[in-house]
């Protein structure tokens, strides 16, 4: 088996095979199943003002949490993408499940180079499979990113410290475009710093070269914070203060508040529900969903593994130590975190957790054992995947949202101010998906601060919770002069629209 796997014709039909199914997972009905929510309608305005208004932008997304932003790198990535499909916002959405796919066929060929070629074959079918990382690859949000990037730090990672130092240039690269996608992604300097530790204290009579890459790669980092910075300092240092109320106003992280309601101690909640839970969570619920099986399969996972550390005395191939050094920072750190953690929050984390995977099995010597656990174990793992795949089309297509703002814009007369609100289970107040295909006309809605300006407001109703519209407390219908209904029309299996006019009768 050994012969196979080393055999280049071998290694070539494997990769063949399996960028195929890649490709397949993350093309296949892409556009009639895409989810186009209010965070990509936000995007795709913004990004399309920079060439429609020759409007450049110095910070990215606003944060769920804490009221801070993002850099700017993910709205220019899609710039080009965007561009390419205008009006359209499939551009940038088959950017990200492109990257993904380079993402397979650069994980083969990282984990080939690092480890074992019996753990790299593993590792791959594992990836490649997961719905966690297929169910980000088919639409487009600065997280769906991590997972390209993080792999590529923890090689450069590798590479700067058993090859050249040189290689921290590329990591500080990979950490500055990181930390733009997702905040979480920050406990990935962790890695990279342990491991810079470790070569500072090695035995080594020149450090010279090392001493000048890191300051270089310092340098890239601050570098890269440059727009954020002059935000911040234009705007009362804002993010600065946000990220500062995380850890103090918001009590993100602390760990005794929380206890509280366990009546136990902080230390022995974190270590025996916290870290339980949220390991479980990394480590395999973006495989398996929320199922009864993944706290045994990680008791399993951390025995073993202990089993194999005692053995090795601690002493573990530099490769392992690497990875160790990424994986275990990332479970502690979003286990500190005493809020909801979402599948998106973890994605950086995604490359690690299936080397890890890889690895488990790669290292049963006797081929016949590893056979005997990982097939019924592949067969399971393939199965609880396939159920969570979005392949299937959504209920409400981006054909129907863009037919519906077709409708609402044919209701619109020439230089005719007007706006809109949408009643949804997504809280998307402004309707933001809806508001791109709008933007996109020659009478565009006005600009949400400008709603006092507005002579006509579109209410989108999808929940249709409210009996009458009229009497939601959303501040726009609240203050909206008049409230003439002009009509009430429903769009074929979606949402009811009421018209409001300002005119006097």
């Amino acid at each position: 088996m050994q012969k196979w796997f080393k055999n280049l014709k071998f290694q070539q039909l494997f990769l063949l095979l399996i960028l195929l199914s890649a490709v397949f997972l993350r093309f296949y009905n892409l556009e009639d199943s895409l989810m186009f929510q209010g965070d990509q309608g936000r995007d795709s305005l913004v990004v399309s003002s920079i060439f429609k208004d020759l409007d450049p932008v110095f910070i990215g997304p606003v944060t769920s949490i804490g009221n801070m932003y993002l850099g700017p790198f993910y709205y220019y990535f899609m710039l080009p993408f965007l561009f390419m499909s205008y009006p359209s916002p499939m551009g940038p959405v088959y950017a990200v499940a492109a990257v993904s796919v380079l993402a397979v066929f650069l994980f083969f060929q990282i984990t080939k180079k690092i480890f074992q070629i019996k753990t790299a074959y593993l590792a791959t079918i594992f990836f490649t499979f997961s719905a966690g990382v297929v169910n980000l690859a088919r639409f487009s949000w600065n997280p769906n990113l991590a997972p390209f990037f993080s792999l590529l730090m923890f090689y450069f990672t590798h590479q700067a410290w058993k090859k050249d130092s040189k290689y921290w240039l590329a990591v500080a690269i990979c950490f500055s475009i990181l930390i733009q996608l997702h905040y979480v992604t920050l406990l990935a300097f962790s890695g990279a710093a342990l491991i810079l530790l470790v070569q500072l204290f090695e035995k080594k009579k020149d450090k010279k070269q090392l001493i000048k890459h890191v300051i270089l790669s310092i340098a890239i980092f601050l570098l890269s914070l440059t727009p954020l910075m002059l935000f911040d300092y234009k705007h009362d240092f804002l993010n600065a203060k946000s990220f500062a109320s995380i850890f103090t106003k918001e009590k993100s992280f602390n760990l005794e508040k929380k206890a509280q309601r366990y009546q136990t101690s902080a230390i022995y909640k974190f270590l025996t529900l916290d870290l339980k839970d949220k390991a479980s969570k990394i480590m395999f619920e973006p495989s398996f969903g929320v199922h009864r099986l993944n706290h045994p399969f990680l008791f399993i996972a951390f025995l073993t593994s202990l089993v194999y550390l005692v053995k090795k005395r601690f002493k573990l191939p530099d490769e392992e130590k690497v990875l160790l050094a990424f994986l275990l920072p990332g479970i502690v750190g979003v286990s500190l975190y005493q809020h909801q953690v979402y599948e998106h929050y973890i994605a950086y984390l995604f490359p690690f957790v299936y080397i890890f995977y890889g690895l488990f099995f790669a290292k049963f010597k006797n081929k016949w054992l590893m056979l005997l656990f990982l097939v019924p174990f592949l067969i399971f793992y393939i199965n609880n995947n396939w159920s969570r795949y979005h392949l299937k089309d959504n209920g409400w297509k981006l054909s129907d949202l863009e037919k519906t703002s077709a409708a609402i814009y044919q209701r619109v007369n020439n230089n005719e101010k007007y706006n809109i609100v949408l009643l949804s289970e997504s809280k998307d107040l402004y309707g933001m998906n809806y508001r791109y295909f709008l933007s996109t006309k020659e009478n565009e809605p006005v600009k949400i601060e400008d709603h006092h300006l507005a002579e006509k407001l579109f209410i989108i109703n999808e929940e249709k919770v409210e009996k009458n519209v009229l009497d939601s407390l959303i501040y726009e219908i609240v203050v909206f002069p008049n409230k003439q209904v002009e009509e009430v029309f429903q769009i074929e299996n979606g949402p009811e629209i009421t018209v409001l006019s300002s005119y006097n009768e």
